[in-house]
C-alpha cells in the first residue's frame, strides 16, 4: 500500500495532507466560511455540526495519513496559503471507487480554477497511485458555479437524487482506458 506523499503538485495549487494541527480550520471552514451554506444548506436549513459531530465524520486517519485506503483530506495551497480542502472517501474494495468533497472557503479565492486544478491533481493520484477507477462528487443541483467545475476538471452526470426536497447530482470521472 502507498503512502501518503508529503505534497501533490498541480498546475497552480499544491495539495498538502492535513495534520490534527489542521482540524480548527477544517472546522471553521465547515461551520464559518463563505462554503459553509454550500456544505450544509442555506442558513437555518440545516443543524450545523458541532466540533464532536464533524469529526465523528472525519475519523482520524483523514488528518493523519495513517490509512489511505480509507480517506485522506488535503489542505489547497495557493502561494502557500491555505484556501480549502479536498478530500477522497474509504476506496470501495468492490468497484474501487471513491467519493470526493472540496471546499473553498473564502469567495475571493472562487472561479480562479483552484478547485479545477485540486480536482485534477487528487484525481490523478488516485487512480495513479491507489488504484481509483471512478471518483464520485455529488454537490447540490443548485450549486451551478461547483457543477462547472466539476465538469472542467472532467466529471459527468451519473444520476440525480432528491433528499429533503434538495436536487443532488452524482457526478463521476472515470479512470481512462
Amino acid at each position: 500500500m502507498d503512502t501518503v506523499p508529503s505534497q501533490l503538485q498541480g498546475a497552480v495549487v499544491t495539495l498538502r495532507p492535513l495534520t490534527p494541527a489542521d482540524k480548527e480550520s477544517f472546522y471553521q471552514w465547515a461551520v464559518r466560511s463563505d462554503a459553509t451554506p454550500y456544505i450544509f444548506g442555506p442558513q437555518g436549513t440545516e443543524q450545523l455540526p458541532t466540533w464532536e459531530e464533524l469529526f465523528t465524520d472525519y475519523q482520524p486517519h483523514y488528518f493523519d495519513s495513517s490509512d489511505p485506503l480509507q480517506g485522506q483530506s488535503f489542505g489547497i495551497l495557493v502561494d502557500g496559503r491555505l484556501i480549502g480542502q479536498i478530500n477522497y472517501d474509504g476506496i470501495e474494495s468492490l468497484d474501487n471507487s471513491t467519493e470526493l468533497d472540496i471546499w473553498i472557503a473564502s469567495s475571493p479565492d472562487t472561479s480562479r480554477g483552484y478547485g479545477t486544478d485540486a480536482l485534477n491533481t487528487l484525481v490523478d493520484y488516485l487512480f495513479a497511485h491507489l488504484g481509483v477507477e471512478v471518483c464520485t462528487i455529488v454537490p447540490a443541483a443548485s450549486n451551478t458555479r461547483a457543477v462547472r467545475t466539476y465538469e472542467k476538471a472532467g466529471f459527468r452526470l451519473a444520476r440525480e437524487v432528491t433528499h429533503n426536497q434538495v436536487r443532488w447530482l452524482h457526478m463521476e470521472r472515470q479512470r481512462p482506458s
